[in-house]
């Protein structure tokens, strides 16, 4: 078992917030959707019926299997063979900081994707994280900052786009999310106004 599929990723019984994240991004979002990176299969369990996933981490992705999911061997940075203006929507949850071509990989989103239709990726908070975290993991090849997601996002065709902080998580806030009805921005925003650094930072670009 790797890592990734025995822990960081592992499979989970309780999905609500990766319901949760489906429901504040892709509600709206008919099928299909394509989660890359999707590891053990969590994101798509949400919805089978919709979203679909690829990985290259083939112990994740047995077990993803054996839950019954749609999911499949494919390197995110050899998509040639996804059909172009096939996805309504994609989810890439800290993908891009491992790839050697991050260029390529955004622009063949930006060919997967139909008009119209959303991306949302994830990726650490950089610079702050270069000093915290982001060399922890051996995989991360390059980091982005606000202004780099912007730079590559144009240069991949994008012209619209929105770029923000992810809220920092503690103990207790998913039953305040649950139950309070929080908005996640909001929390955010509070969070970065008495200097809690966010952790990751959230692209969201629109064909």
């Amino acid at each position: 078992m790797t890592y990734y599929s025995e822990k960081k990723y592992a499979k989970k019984d309780d999905l609500w917030f990766e319901r949760f994240c489906f429901n504040r991004w892709f509600e709206h979002v008919s099928a299909p959707i394509l989660d890359i990176g999707c590891a053990t299969g969590n994101f798509v369990a949400v919805n089978p019926g919709i979203i679909e996933g690829i990985d290259i981490d083939k112990d994740s992705l047995k077990i993803a299997m054996e839950r019954g999911l749609n999911a499949r061997y494919l390197d995110a940075e050899k998509m040639n063979n996804l059909s172009s203006n096939h996805y309504n929507g994609i989810f890439a949850k800290q993908v891009i900081e491992h790839l050697d071509n991050p260029l390529e990989f955004m622009k063949q989103i930006h060919r997967v994707l139909k008009p119209g239709g959303r991306a949302v990726l994830l990726t650490p908070n950089c610079p702050w994280a270069l000093r915290k975290f982001f060399w922890d993991d051996y995989t991360h090849k390059q980091p982005f900052t606000l202004k780099s997601l912007k730079t590559i996002s144009q240069d991949s065709g994008f012209s619209k786009l929105k770029i923000s902080y992810e809220y920092r998580s503690f103990p207790g806030l998913g039953w305040l999310f649950r139950n309070l009805k929080l908005h996640p921005d909001r929390v955010a925003q509070f969070q970065n106004l008495i200097g809690i650094k966010s952790l990751a930072l959230i692209l969201i670009v629109e064909k």
